[in-house]
């Protein structure tokens, strides 16, 4: 066998490993120019989608706390701290249209802590005293009581048990209170509370 033979055969031999190592190298290939493309898409939409989310969950958060107003005043001869919201909407609580109802969580150095509804029409059915029913989001309503002071420089309603009270705010995303007027029946104002911020009430 002379060199010419024994060098065709290797180059036989060459060529097959060649044939075979392109095979493989064909079946391995990573996905196609297309493919890596829609991935790359597919990656950005569901990035742009999770930025969205966030912005919009950012909104809200900042919606949900300008919700409440703090304030801080002398009243009576004495420091006082407030923190109040309005409700989610507006209740027609004397017959003649809806109006605003305010929720008041108030901290006076001498009169204490209390909470209480103010009206803006009509008039609480609740003199001398009353119940009036509170729900936390979705669980069951819980009877407070509570009562109407013999005043009418303001149309209040203070509901007792204000650290429970509290602390039920404090531990919901929303709250309905059920409550009765003198226009007859009851009337319900819900109030979107999860932007509380427990730290402009110390010591609560």
């Amino acid at each position: 066998m002379g060199r010419q033979d024994t060098g065709y055969r290797v180059a036989r031999r060459l060529a097959g490993v060649c044939t075979l190592t392109a095979l493989v190298a064909c079946g391995e290939a990573g996905p196609t120019l297309a493919e890596r493309e829609a991935a790359a898409r597919a990656a950005q939409e569901a990035a742009d989608q999770a930025m969205r989310q966030r912005t919009r969950a950012a909104r809200e958060a900042d919606r949900l706390a300008a919700a409440w107003r703090y304030q801080q005043a002398t009243i009576g001869g004495g420091a006082q701290v407030t923190a109040a919201i309005f409700a989610a909407e507006d209740v027609d609580t004397d017959g003649h249209g809806a109006r605003a109802v305010q929720l008041v969580f108030r901290d006076h150095e001498e009169w204490g802590r209390s909470a209480y509804l103010v009206l803006e029409a009509g008039d609480f059915a609740c003199r001398p005293r009353c119940t009036v029913q509170v729900s936390a989001d979705d669980r069951e309503p819980q009877p407070l009581a509570a009562w109407r002071p013999e005043t009418d420089e303001a149309i209040a309603m203070f509901i007792e048990g204000t650290a429970a009270f509290w602390r039920l705010t404090g531990d919901a995303a929303r709250l309905t209170i059920a409550f009765p007027v003198t226009a007859g029946g009851t009337r319900t104002a819900t109030f979107d509370v999860a932007g509380l911020d427990e730290s402009k009430m110390p010591g609560w």
